[in-house]
């Protein structure tokens, strides 16, 4: 057997199964804390309750030896739930040896992230704080939820508290990944955020506004509005839905199609009624799925198993071929 043509299958098989799974991110790693001493003990009730410490950062800011430590604590929960959660974001301060908690702010959001970033200019880094919810579900099948990102900008004070600078959302419908991100616009630190507009022409295609936020000396102005387009989030569940699916059409309809035409001509024997048989076997199996999922295109499947079989019988023809040149191969037609 052609052992190139069969690596090339499997390789296009797991390509087309693997399609459109969305990848997971490592996490980045905070530095060895012991969450038993200070001053995280101080924050002992929130790590009983199940949140965990995903930023640290020691700072001293105002060069008079006074230790400060801003922290952020979530809840690590699935995006569907987060209306079960939120984040901390909390202030200590070390005065005369002595810790406490000066500054606390309870934000909308689970799954935290955090990062300092010097976003004003003044040499003197914020604390970002990135949160994730989803705002909403459609309908009972419910994949296209609206999901929002929150981005709150922190910055801490001399009297040991934090003030907020401004909070970010981006919110889009079927949306699974943060929108909000930090850049540049015109050589500065800034904050672009993403919303939906409600549609106004056909439903493939959905409007977003993409805006753009830089600080101007007193707070973070709107520097820039953009409007672009994506394609509806109901078609692009129906499409992801619909993929794994016709992948595993496509490659067992081109498996069969391969044995069968390759038995057949090293045997001589007519394969018209085997590949008719398949056809029926794939249509017959395109329908009960459709009966048994919901939200599957039984055509697109079956559309995708006729592919297979096509791939499957030149790949067999050729190897065939090469294996035994002399071998008479029948007419289909």
């Amino acid at each position: 057997m052609n052992e190139r043509s069969i690596t090339v299958l499997v390789a296009v098989s797991l390509s087309l199964l693997l399609f459109g799974c969305a990848g997971e991110t490592t996490p980045d790693i905070l530095p060895d804390i012991a969450l038993d001493q200070m001053p995280l003990m101080l924050a002992s009730p929130l790590f009983q309750a199940g949140y965990e410490l995903v930023s640290y950062h020691e700072l001293d800011a105002n060069g008079d030896g006074a230790m400060e430590v801003l922290a952020v604590l979530t809840l690590r929960i699935p995006v569907t739930v987060s209306y079960l959660g939120d984040t901390y974001a909390m202030l200590f301060g070390q005065r005369r040896g002595a810790w406490s908690i000066t500054d606390s702010h309870q934000l909308d959001g689970i799954n935290a992230s955090a990062e300092l970033r010097d976003l004003t200019g003044d040499g003197l880094p914020e604390l970002l704080v990135f949160t994730e919810e989803a705002e909403e579900q459609l309908g009972d099948f419910v994949t296209p939820f609206r999901y929002t990102d929150h981005l709150t900008v922190f910055t801490p004070t001399p009297d040991l508290h934090m003030v907020e600078l401004g909070t970010f959302s981006s919110s889009q419908s079927g949306v699974t990944r943060p929108q909000s991100t930090v850049g540049e616009w015109g050589g500065q630190p800034a904050i672009q955020t993403v919303q939906d507009i409600p549609p106004t022409g056909g439903p493939l295609w959905w409007p977003y506004r993409v805006e753009t936020f830089a600080w101007d000396g007193r707070g973070f102005a709107s520097r820039q509005v953009r409007e672009q387009r994506r394609i509806s989030p109901i078609v692009s569940w129906l499409v992801r839905r619909n993929m794994p699916w016709a992948a595993a059409f496509l490659a067992l309809s081109g498996v069969l199609c391969f044995i069968l035409v390759a038995v057949a001509r090293r045997l001589r024997l007519r394969e018209r009624w085997g590949i008719v048989g398949v056809i029926l076997l794939l249509t017959a199996g395109g329908v009960g799925l459709g009966l048994a999922q919901e939200w599957l295109c039984v055509p697109a499947l079956i559309l995708a198993g006729l592919a297979g079989l096509g791939v499957g019988r030149q790949m067999a023809t050729r190897m065939v071929a090469e294996l035994d040149p002399d071998t008479e191969m029948e007419s289909e037609e």
